[in-house]
C-alpha cells in the first residue's frame, strides 16, 4: 500500500493541474484513487465526491449491464494498456464522446497496483464525423434515387462516389469502382474519352455538356449527354469533379429513325411534286399553245361549252370574238418567221391584258385568235373590251430591233342570238371578221345574218 500511496502522490503532483485531460488513478477494482482538475472540469465531480467510487458510473447504463467496465479493467490488466472510444456520462447526466486510455500500474515485482486513466473529450470530432457520415449517406441516397448515372471523382480521377444507376449500367460491383480511375476500369479508348472531357470541365471551371458513347453491362453501345462540373471547397478551390449522365440512346434511335422518315418523306414529296409538275406540264402542253402560251382550241371549246351551259341557266349572254392580225404575212415575208413568232407572242400578251378574269383568249391557228367573253350584261361591254384591244396595239412592237405597227380585224358573235353551239358561234364570228377586213381592216364587226348568204355565194 505504501508503494501505491507514493505512486498516487507522484501522480497527483504531475497531473493535478492539467485541465485539458481527465487524469485519475483507479485501484485494481476500478475505484477512484485520485482526481485532477481536468477530470472535475470534464466529468463534473469534485474530488471529495468521487474518491472511492467505482469508475463504472461514467459508463452508460446499457454498457454497465454489458459489463464493459470490468472488461476494460481486464484488458488493461492483461495487455498493459487498453484504449477505446465511446459515450460516457457526466455527473449531470449529459453524455460526451470519450477517448480513454487505461494503463496498468505494477510494482517492481509485477504486482498490479491499479490503473492510470486518461480521458479526452472528442465529442465535437465525433459529431463532425457523424454529421459527415450522415451527409454522405444522404448524398448517396439522393444519388441512388436518380435514374441518371451520377459520379464524383477526385482530382486524380479516382471515383469517390457512384450511384446505383452507375453500378447497374456498367454491370460492376461498387468495390471495383471506388478509388479507381477510368484507366483501371474501362478500355483505353473509353478511358481516354472520359479523361479528355474531365480535363475540359476542370480547366473551364464551369459545367460543360458532352456527348459520350460507352458500352454498358448489357453489351450494347449507349450514348449519353454527360454534364461534367467542378466541385469547389470552402476556399473556392476546385476539389473534385462531378458528373451526371443521361442515357439518350433511345432518343437518338428515334431521332435517327425520324430523320430517315423525313428523308423518305422528302423524297416522296419531291417525287410527288415532280410527278404533279410533270402532269401539269403535260396538261399545259395538251391545253395551251406552245408558241404563245395561251389556251389552244381544245381548251377553248371545253370552256365555251361550259360557259354556254351556264348562260342557258342564268340567261346572261356571252360573246365569241374572232381576231385576225392585219398584214401579218408581210411581217413574215419581210422579217422572217422568227420575227413573226415574236409578233404573235407579244400580240397575245397585250390582248390577254385587256380581258377580264372570267374571259379566255385562245390561239386558233396561224395569226388568228378567238376570245370567249362570259357573263355579259349588255353588248356594250364587248365594245369596251375590243376598244381596249385596239388601243393596246397602238404602241409599236419592237421586234429584233425594229418597230412594227400591228392592227387587228375583229368579228363578234353573241350567244344565244347568233347561235347555240360553240362551232356555230366561232364560224359566225369568223364571218364577221372577214367583213371587217373587207371594210378596210383595223375594225370590229358584229355578225349579221346576211354574212352567211355572202359566204355561201
Amino acid at each position: 500500500m505504501v508503494e501505491l500511496r507514493e505512486t498516487e502522490e507522484t501522480f497527483r503532483l504531475l497531473v493535478g493541474s492539467v485541465l485539458d485531460y481527465a487524469i485519475f488513478m483507479l485501484d485494481p477494482r476500478g475505484r477512484v484513487l485520485s482526481w485532477n482538475a481536468g477530470a472535475e472540469r470534464l466529468i463534473g465531480y469534485r474530488e471529495a465526491e468521487i474518491l472511492g467510487q467505482s469508475f463504472s458510473r461514467f459508463f452508460l447504463h446499457a454498457d454497465v449491464e454489458r459489463r464493459q467496465p470490468q472488461e476494460a479493467l481486464q484488458r488493461a490488466s492483461t495487455e498493459g494498456r487498453f484504449e477505446q472510444e465511446g459515450w460516457r456520462v457526466r455527473k449531470n447526466g449529459s453524455t460526451f464522446w470519450a477517448n480513454v486510455v487505461m494503463t496498468a500500474v505494477r510494482d517492481k515485482g509485477g504486482k498490479l497496483l491499479g490503473f492510470a486513466k486518461i480521458t479526452r473529450d472528442l465529442t465535437e470530432r465525433q459529431l463532425a464525423t457523424e454529421q459527415l457520415r450522415v451527409s454522405e449517406a444522404r448524398l448517396q441516397a439522393f444519388m441512388n434515387h436518380s435514374p441518371s448515372v451520377i459520379f464524383i471523382k477526385d482530382l486524380e480521377g479516382r471515383y469517390l462516389h457512384v450511384n446505383e444507376s452507375f453500378v447497374r449500367s456498367f454491370g460492376m460491383d461498387r468495390k471495383d469502382i471506388l478509388l479507381r480511375t477510368d484507366s483501371e476500369i474501362f478500355s483505353p479508348k473509353l478511358a481516354a474519352q472520359f479523361r479528355v472531357n474531365d480535363a475540359k470541365a476542370l480547366t473551364a471551371q464551369t459545367g460543360i455538356e458532352f456527348e459520350e458513347t460507352a458500352t454498358y453491362g448489357d453489351g450494347q453501345l449507349h450514348t449519353s449527354i454527360v454534364h461534367k462540373f467542378p466541385i469547389f471547397d470552402s476556399n473556392g478551390r476546385v476539389a473534385a469533379l462531378g458528373g451526371i449522365a443521361t442515357d439518350i440512346t433511345e432518343r437518338k434511335r428515334l431521332e435517327d429513325a425520324l430523320k430517315q422518315k423525313n428523308i423518305e418523306l422528302a423524297t416522296a414529296i419531291h417525287t410527288q411534286t415532280a410527278l404533279r409538275e410533270h402532269q401539269q406540264y403535260l396538261e399545259l402542253v395538251a391545253t395551251h399553245d406552245a408558241l404563245t402560251g395561251v389556251p389552244n382550241r381544245a381548251l377553248l371549246h371545253q370552256r365555251a361549252e361550259h360557259a354556254i351551259a351556264l348562260s342557258r341557266r342564268s340567261g346572261r349572254m356571252l360573246a365569241m370574238l374572232f381576231i385576225d392580225l392585219d398584214r401579218f404575212k408581210e411581217v413574215n415575208d419581210r422579217l422572217g418567221h422568227a420575227a413573226g413568232d415574236e409578233v404573235l407572242r407579244e400580240v397575245a400578251t397585250r390582248l390577254a391584258g385587256c380581258l377580264r378574269e372570267v374571259d379566255t383568249i385562245a390561239r386558233h391557228g396561224g395569226d388568228e385568235f378567238v376570245v370567249l367573253l362570259e357573263e355579259l350584261e349588255a353588248p356594250e361591254e364587248v365594245e369596251q373590251i375590243t376598244t381596249r384591244m385596239q388601243e393596246a396595239l397602238l404602241a409599236p412592237l419592237t421586234i429584233h430591233g425594229r418597230n412594227i405597227q400591228m392592227t387587228i380585224s375583229v368579228g363578234v358573235a353573241f350567244y344565244p342570238r347568233d347561235g347555240d353551239s360553240v362551232s356555230t358561234l366561232i364560224r359566225r364570228a369568223d364571218l364577221a371578221m372577214y367583213r371587217a377586213k373587207d371594210l378596210g381592216r383595223n375594225s370590229v364587226q358584229v355578225y349579221e345574218p346576211d354574212m352567211d348568204a355572202g359566204a355561201s355565194s
